[in-house]
């Protein structure tokens, strides 16, 4: 599909159409990933944040790796100002 560079503001832009932007999940304001590589330049969704945490702790308690570093509470004379 051929598509014309407009100007926005001090920065370009490409219009993106509705049925590519509904077809790949793209709305107005969500943050997107933009890369140029010979000749080509991509735009993908950004990952959400914390995306596949919960598969990464999950796995690390099946593996026995999720021990506590530090403990869960503090101690009253570590809290004491002289």
């Amino acid at each position: 599909m051929l598509a014309r560079v407009t100007k926005i503001g001090t920065s370009l832009g490409v219009i993106i159409p509705r049925h590519i932007a509904l077809e790949g999940g793209f709305q107005k304001g969500v943050p997107v990933n933009i890369g140029f590589n010979d000749e080509t330049i991509t735009i993908t969704k950004a990952p959400a944040v914390r995306e596949g945490w919960a598969e990464a702790f999950a796995a690390y308690a099946r593996e026995g790796e999720d021990a506590l570093v530090l403990p869960d509470f503090l101690d009253a004379e570590a809290l004491e100002v002289e």
